[in-house]
């Protein structure tokens, strides 16, 4: 378990850009995953939305033909400093409906980036 400024997280994370779908029910977006795991993953955007917004996602791995298609929480997000607008930007979202063959598709995915 890895412990990063107070926070705990379970499954080992790997950077990553995969182009990903999601929304809720009124708006769909498009950007690519930052770091993914088998508990969730980060999308770096200008427009983060609020933490507990339920979201639909969708995203192929690699050399992997079959879509992943899930939904998750957004779990934080994070806003560039709004007065000089650096610094991160992005949002923490936690899967919340993986099938196992999902979650070991991911698995083989990030341990193939960590060897």
């Amino acid at each position: 378990m890895q412990e990063r400024g107070g926070e705990r997280r379970r499954a080992r994370r790997v950077p990553t850009k995969i182009l990903l779908r999601y929304g809720d029910a009124e708006q769909f977006f498009t950007d690519y995953i930052h770091n993914l795991s088998r508990g969730g993953i980060f999308v770096p955007t200008h427009t983060p939305l609020p933490p507990g917004t339920q979201l639909r996602i969708g995203f192929a791995l690699p050399y992997c033909d079959r879509l992943i298609v899930t939904t998750g929480v957004v779990v934080h997000s994070v806003h560039a400093d709004p007065r000089t607008g650096l610094g991160p930007s992005g949002m923490g979202i936690k899967f919340q409906s993986l099938s196992e063959e999902d979650l070991e598709l991911i698995d083989k995915y990030v341990e193939s980036l960590l060897v």
